[in-house]
């Protein structure tokens, strides 16, 4: 049998005619008809219909991958899914600065609630209020870490996943312009729902316009509703008190919200404690 040569084989492949016919979706773009050069199959199509179809299932491919790796309970989800400011990427609990006995009690009670967690002492959520600046999110950063480490050094198939609220709306509302994106409405919700601990920083930020309180919209109050409705262990970092979360949110949210013993696993810094941010530039 005679050897084919790869220009042969080119050839043969290029065989490729353009048709009179247009394709009934795409308004004046003309079918093809290739043969196939080993079976000699005869094959009429729309390059565009058949482009869309690759890109679909493409598309379709990569979300069930994500959805997969999403779906998976290890430790290597912190670090994949979680979004840290970059002033925060070196945050702990321990390196939190202590400059009042306050800052003091703030770390011996995200170090305890961290214990807690890890020894599975207590199920429900948990709270950091007070003003801006004074470091909520390096202690909920620091949280998020020792949770994710501890669960790997004791071998706990347990997955950690910090994010700014602000952030994963904005997140969801790109998605509306991107299809298959990973922050698909559905998708997400489905995924913050499993997380076992899930670290939500700066919530009602995605509501409030400076010190201006305002109801949040519909949409997102339905979305968290659903993510806290089907969780248990939820560590929230907010701005504002009980009462003025009772003006941002639906009472069925706050309650969503404030589920857990809120008596012990509720710290709250004092509405004149000093922001960090003019104290020092360091990691606030």
């Amino acid at each position: 049998m005679r050897a084919v040569s790869s220009k042969e084989l080119q050839a043969r492949a290029l065989q490729v005619e353009t048709l009179r016919d247009q394709c009934l979706k795409h308004e004046g773009v003309y079918m093809w008809r290739s043969v196939n050069p080993c079976t000699q199959n005869v094959l009429t199509y729309c390059p565009e219909c058949t482009q869309e179809k690759i890109h679909s299932q493409a598309g379709e491919q990569l979300a069930q991958a994500e959805a997969q790796i999403r779906n998976t309970r290890s430790y290597s989800l912190f670090a994949k899914e979680s979004i840290i400011p970059p002033d925060l990427k070196n945050a702990t609990i321990g390196n939190f600065e202590i400059h009042t006995e306050q800052d003091s009690e703030a770390v011996n009670f995200a170090r305890r609630i961290t214990l807690e967690y890890v020894k599975e002492q207590y199920e429900g959520n948990t709270i950091i209020s007070g003003p801006p600046g004074v470091g909520k999110s390096h202690l909920a950063v620091g949280i998020a870490k020792t949770l994710n480490e501890s669960f790997q050094k004791f071998q706990m198939k347990r997955s950690v996943v910090y994010l700014p609220t602000i952030e994963l709306f904005s997140r969801m509302k790109d998605a509306f312009r991107y299809k298959d994106s990973k922050w698909d409405e559905r998708q997400t919700i489905k995924f913050l729902q499993e997380v076992d601990y899930l670290i939500l920083d700066d919530l009602g930020k995605e509501s409030s316009v400076g010190n201006e309180i305002r109801q949040g919209n519909n949409w997102m109050q339905k979305v968290l509703y659903q993510i806290l409705e089907n969780r248990t262990n939820t560590i929230i970092t907010t701005n504002f008190e009980g009462k003025h979360l009772k003006e941002l949110y639906e009472q069925s949210l706050v309650d969503r919200i404030t589920k857990g013993n809120m008596k012990t696993n509720a710290f709250k810094f004092s509405k004149d404690t000093a922001s960090r941010r003019s104290l020092s530039a360091s990691d606030y």
